[in-house]
């Protein structure tokens, strides 16, 4: 959210930052009445959330059933609040703005610690003391949610006082309103840390009312954040250890949720960021290392938000290279990064502007999983400090919002030529993408390494390219870019491994008893182990390797036993990894 503690005055430049911080409650919310706001027609059906689909990450990428998952989604954080106090239409009416727009996203509040006589939604009034009506206005919230197929990002606590957060369990422990500099007791307290614990159980426990679901077994649920924006100044090591202790604590509780840190992206390196006209951000003052962050290994999903005039930088180079240095540093640690906020004040047509370049930067030049807007709100709401985007009255931004996620919805996916698998592919092997409007493209790999490598395409048209990745691309996450005359059109997020087999197949292949099989196929010739079987018998491989005479075309040649079974099926697996099954019809 769009907040700034204190003003601060850095050597050689002057920063002066103050900036609201998000309300934490209208005077007036519990009676004030908000009436229906501007409807939206739409015909957007989005897919719908199944049973066990639970977003997963695998390396630097976001899948779904194996296919990739990209997301752009909007910040509805008071939407537990509204619940309570009734404004059920005035939820409904943000999501199903969301869902007309091709937002499928959520990011809110899973917390409410105020003082119940402060807000009557409170969820925790003391700890470990509960409000069983304001929980079950967080499970309708998610069955909400979830009715119009939309996931969910749920934070644990704030940073800032709204809706409690992290002063409320200093505040528990002291007995008394904490001082600024008391605030850090809550990342080293053990008593507080035992709280902050048994209310993550409790949420995670949770059997939903709503739904009949537990809340770990929720598929609507994408990740849980442990906080929002979480800072600790003058002691970022104690910040990254309560991190590290409670994203594990989380991995045991939850085997089916990502976990995410919910940060700023702040850092405490500025040589990180190169070139960055002014370096609050990462100088460190706030206590927040993002890239020590990435190295946190139960972390799945590393947050930034993006708010520029805040932090006196530009909209443009500034905030291009935030986002990229961002994308960046989570992709070479193998982990995911999203932008976890993004807001502007202003005119309409200006703030539209600005919010394609960023989306154009994270979206389009970096791949990234996630882009949430701060913030689509209810037509009725006005509490949001200049940030509120209306739709459909903001006809310029709400269009651009659609169109990104509309183009994040037709975004390329790279697949294995052979095979048709997506995100894992090796160095020199075939590929295909496949895409919308691809035609007179060229296409560049951008390796782990952050090296740019042209692409040789094999054959192109509007909807498919087939191509051979470069056998100099370095192994680990990678971007594959799309770019028309200078300019990235798309770009598809893919995993670069020294081996991804593939079997070209049309049709079962015919086979005598005792006879040689010869197989084509791409990605294994750089393997060190590799074996066959036939119903799982093992089978001679006589050799595997390049064909020698099409660029990134392997060949495996077999022996055939000299008795083969009914309905056989041959299984090639290379270093570990099976490649598609090949049946077999005998002569």
């Amino acid at each position: 959210m769009p907040s700034m503690a204190s003003t601060r005055v850095w050597v050689g430049l002057a920063l002066a930052v103050s900036v609201n911080a998000q309300r934490t409650l209208p005077a007036n919310a519990v009676t004030a009445r908000e009436n229906p706001g501007i409807a939206m027609s739409s015909s957007r059906q989005l897919p719908l959330i199944n049973d066990r689909q639970f977003v997963r990450r695998q390396g630097a990428l976001l899948t779904l059933n194996g296919l990739p998952f990209r997301f752009h989604g909007n910040n509805v954080y008071y939407n537990q609040a509204d619940v309570a106090y009734g404004r059920i239409a005035a939820v409904e009416e943000t999501y199903d703005k969301m869902a007309s727009l091709g937002l499928t996203v959520v990011r809110a509040n899973a917390h409410n610690d105020h003082p119940a006589a402060q807000d009557p939604a409170a969820i925790q009034s003391a700890p470990g003391v509960y409000n069983e009506a304001n929980l079950v206005a967080l499970d309708r919230s998610i069955a909400l949610a979830k009715s119009r197929n939309l996931r969910l990002i749920l934070k644990f606590t704030n940073n800032w006082d709204a809706y409690g957060g992290i002063r409320r369990y200093v505040a528990w422990h002291l007995g008394r309103t904490p001082t600024q500099s008391e605030s850090a007791l809550f990342y080293t307290e053990p008593r507080i840390k035992d709280w902050y614990r048994n209310y993550v159980r409790t949420i995670i426990d949770r059997r939903n009312t709503i739904t009949g679901l537990t809340y770990r077994n929720e598929p609507a649920i994408l990740a849980w954040e442990l906080g929002n924006e979480l800072r600790n100044p003058g002691n970022a090591n104690a910040l990254l250890a309560w991190t590290a202790e409670m994203a594990a604590f989380i991995k045991q509780l939850d085997a089916n949720h990502l976990i995410a840190d919910g940060g700023e992206g702040f850092d405490d390196d500025p040589s990180l960021y190169p070139g960055l006209s002014n370096r609050y951000t990462v100088a460190g003052s706030d206590g927040c290392s993002f890239h020590r962050l990435a190295q946190i290994p139960e972390l799945d999903l590393l947050s930034y938000h993006l708010y520029p005039t805040n932090w006196r930088m530009n909209d443009t180079a500034d905030a291009a290279l935030y986002i990229r240095r961002h994308e960046e540093i989570a992709r070479q640690n193998g982990k995911v990064a999203y932008l976890g906020e993004y807001g502007k004040t202003g005119p309409d047509p200006a703030r539209a502007a600005i919010f394609q370049r960023w989306l154009q930067s994270a979206t389009n030049d970096q791949a990234s999983s996630g882009v949430m807007l701060w913030h689509l709100i209810n037509d009725a709401k006005t509490d949001s400090e200049g940030y509120q985007l209306y739709c459909p009255q903001h006809a310029d931004s709400c269009t651009t919002i659609r169109q990104s996620a509309e183009a994040l919805t037709a975004a390329p996916v790279v697949t294995n030529a052979a095979s048709y698998q997506p995100i894992t592919l090796a160095p020199a092997s075939i590929a295909t993408l496949f895409g919308v409007n691809l035609a007179n493209t060229q296409l560049t790999i951008i390796d782990s390494a952050n090296r740019a490598h042209p692409v040789t395409q094999s054959f192109a048209n509007d909807t498919q390219i087939n191509f051979q990745i470069p056998e100099t691309a370095q192994p680990g996450p990678a971007i594959l870019r799309v770019t028309r005359n200078g300019e990235t059109q798309s770009s598809a997020a893919m995993q670069l491994a020294k081996t991804a087999p593939g079997i070209f197949l049309n049709g079962p292949q015919e086979a005598s008893p005792a006879g040689i099989l010869t197989l084509y196929s791409t990605g294994l010739r750089a393997h060190e182990t590799i074996t066959a079987t036939l119903n799982n018998q093992p089978v001679e491989i006589l050799y595997a390797g390049p064909q020698n005479q099409y660029p990134g075309l392997d060949q495996i040649n077999l022996r055939l036993p000299p008795t083969l079974p009914a309905a056989p099926i041959l299984q090639i697996t290379v270093d570990g990894a099976p490649a598609n099954p090949v049946p077999l019809t005998v002569r």
